[in-house]
């Protein structure tokens, strides 16, 4: 099925060799919205037989069963501050997500109503919508500082020297512990 339409077609930009990909035509939206409802297979799969990215098939879809076509409104035509009004209303009492909201009203992109928030909010006259924010990462516990005992205190300088140099070999023998574990790890089995 898939190789009955081409999905993409590519236009020289540039005289250096950059392209821009073109849009998809209708029939070819058709197609793949069709496949999606009748094969029972999910938007992964789907996108991946006809090699389009899953979100665009979710748009299609979603836009189809609300409209019964894929296709928005032409480019270069511009929302009234009334529908524009109505959407952010309707989407604010509906609890829509962008995605939603966009299928609902024929809106090509959802992110055009995320601009429109940002321009009718930053008024301050209507109701207030939350920014996201950064998760606050927990703290990292401290460490506990070894307490110092009274016998550290009441040791001479001599035996604080020799407890050094035994604290010093056990570190030196268990570096070269785990090195040997490491050269043992790296060699290669034999078969």
């Amino acid at each position: 099925r898939s190789s009955e339409l081409p999905p993409r077609s590519w236009t020289p930009i540039r005289p250096h060799g950059g392209v821009q990909m073109g849009k998809y035509s209708e029939q070819f939206k058709l197609t793949v919205v069709k496949a999606y409802l009748e094969d029972n297979m999910g938007f992964r799969m789907v996108a991946r037989q006809f090699s389009i990215d899953f979100s665009l098939l979710r748009r299609w879809v979603a836009n189809y069963k609300s409209h019964g076509h894929t296709g928005h409104r032409k480019p270069g035509l511009r929302y009234s501050e009334a529908f524009k009004r109505s959407v952010l209303e309707h989407r604010r009492e509906h609890k829509l997500s962008l995605r939603q909201a966009a299928a609902h009203f024929g809106i090509g992109d959802p992110g055009q109503i995320v601009i429109w928030e940002k321009r009718h909010y930053s008024s301050g006259t209507a109701p207030y919508v939350p920014a996201r924010r950064k998760p606050v990462a927990m703290p990292k516990k401290p460490y506990p500082a070894k307490p110092v005992t009274a016998d550290d205190t009441q040791k001479t300088r001599d035996q604080l020297m020799s407890e050094l140099e035994y604290l010093r070999m056990e570190n030196a023998y268990l570096k070269k512990l785990e090195e040997l574990k490491e050269q043992k790890r790296r060699q290669p089995k034999k078969p």
